[in-house]
């Protein structure tokens, strides 16, 4: 494991205000969001001289402010600094999201990838059903790029960037998108958190939250029930309850089934993995091998120090 050594940069004067989401590309370049609004693109190159330990020390130089994304806030709402970034596989797109007067509100620019290139704010999406809580770049050199946005109602929707609009998958859903997708996702209390892809599989990615994730495949059928792994979990008894109890409440009349029904019923698509639990980080960091950190609450109890005084009641 190769030592880390945090060096603090000196940053121009225009960049000098908290910084509430960062993300680096492969060109030295860093985004970062700042609590006042402007996304600053920062060019970060090592210096000829060498610092006090010893080190090579790095130049900050500012090349780009975006400040397009906020002239259309409006002085009566509330707005809130941009929380979430993503860049792109291949350099060329970022994009950022930020909660607005209750709803998501997700910008997409453009990335210089050579010296006559230029910064473009591309696309401002349409508003949410709910607060955007996660997105992600899908694809890559091999498929074209759109970006997934993950809200807090658990729904998610997919848009194509040449069009700049929906994908035709989540036109094909339909809208909204929350009647189509499986109860099992939608009933849940926690909310997507992140939303992981496997750059060999590009039609696949992963919603994740702390207690769960969910595996999606574009190009499978729907289900209306999605699946629980492993089975035997007890949150997916306690679902399965549920099931039970709906069933009862509403039976339809028996008929014959077609090959499409059965072939949504009998699908593994958005089958629910209830394996880990307090998940603080899931990502891929290569094709097909993905991390997950989790930290369960009993560690967490652990290492509580012991109660200073215990009331016993009904004694």
């Amino acid at each position: 494991v190769t030592d880390v050594h945090p060096k603090q940069l000196d940053l121009p004067w225009e960049c000098k205000h908290p910084g509430t989401a960062l993300r680096f590309d492969d060109r030295g370049r860093l985004i970062c969001a700042t609590s006042n609004g402007p996304i600053n693109i920062l060019q970060i190159s090592p210096a000829s001289k060498t610092d006090s330990s010893g080190g090579t020390s790095c130049q900050v130089s500012l090349d780009h402010i975006f400040k397009e994304h906020l002239m259309d806030w409006s002085a009566s709402s509330h707005h809130f600094p941009v929380v979430c970034l993503d860049l792109s596989s291949d350099g060329t797109w970022f994009a950022a999201g930020r909660f607005s007067s209750g709803k998501g509100a997700v910008h997409v620019f453009t990335l210089s990838t050579n010296e006559d290139g230029r910064y473009r704010h591309w696309w401002s999406l349409p508003k949410m059903d709910a607060p955007t809580t996660c997105i992600k770049f899908l694809g890559g050199e091999i498929v074209e790029s759109s970006l997934a946005v993950g809200c807090s109602n658990n729904e998610f929707y997919i848009y194509n960037l040449g069009r700049r609009s929906l994908s035709h998958w989540s036109n094909d859903m339909g809208l909204p998108l929350l009647k189509s997708l499986p109860k099992e996702l939608t009933s849940r209390s926690e909310p997507v958190a992140r939303i992981v892809s496997n750059s060999a599989t590009p039609q696949r990615f992963i919603l994740g939250s702390h207690g769960y994730f969910c595996a999606v495949d574009l190009d499978q059928p729907v289900p209306e029930r999605s699946s629980m792994f492993p089975p035997d979990h007890l949150r997916a008894k306690r679902l399965q309850l549920i099931k039970e109890d709906d069933a009862t409440m509403f039976c339809p009349p028996p008929g014959k089934k077609s090959k499409s029904n059965h072939a949504r019923e009998t699908s593994t698509n958005f089958t629910i993995c209830l394996r880990y639990s307090e998940i603080l980080f899931q990502d891929f960091i290569a094709e097909n091998e993905m991390v997950i950190v989790e930290q369960p609450w009993m560690s967490i109890l652990e290492e509580l120090p012991d109660a200073l005084a215990r009331r016993v009641y009904g004694s």
